[in-house]
C-alpha cells in the first residue's frame, strides 16, 4: 500500500520520540500489505477498528496514541487523516476528520 501524507507521521514521531517505533512498525505493516477490503486490516492489525467510509483507527504504543486513516482498497493506498493522543482523538469525528 502506498502511504499518503507519510510527513505527518514523521513529524509526529519526531515530536513524540515514545510513539515512534509503534509509528515506525505501523508503517512498515502498512506499506507492505495489500488490503482489498476493511477486514484484511484487522488481519494485519487485530487491534484495529474500521470505521465507516473506509476509515480504520489503530492503537499506537499500547493506546496512549490514536491513529486514523481513509484507505481506497482500489487504489491501494492509504491516507494519513489524524494522529494525536487519546484525549485529542476523542474530541474529534473519526468519520470526518
Amino acid at each position: 500500500m502506498k502511504l499518503i501524507y507519510l510527513l505527518k507521521l514523521q513529524n509526529y514521531a519526531k515530536k513524540h520520540s515514545n510513539a515512534a517505533k509503534s509509528i515506525s512498525v505501523w508503517k512498515t505493516i502498512a506499506e507492505k500489505a495489500t488490503w482489498k477490503k476493511s477486514s484484511d486490516i484487522l488481519l494485519s492489525f487485530p487491534t484495529a477498528k474500521t470505521i465507516t467510509g473506509d476509515r480504520a483507527r489503530f492503537k499506537i504504543n499500547g493506546n496512549n496514541y490514536r491513529l486514523i486513516v481513509e484507505v481506497d482498497y482500489d487504489d491501494e493506498t492509504i491516507e494519513i487523516r489524524f494522529i494525536g493522543t487519546h484525549s485529542e482523538y476523542d474530541v474529534i469525528d473519526a468519520t470526518t476528520v
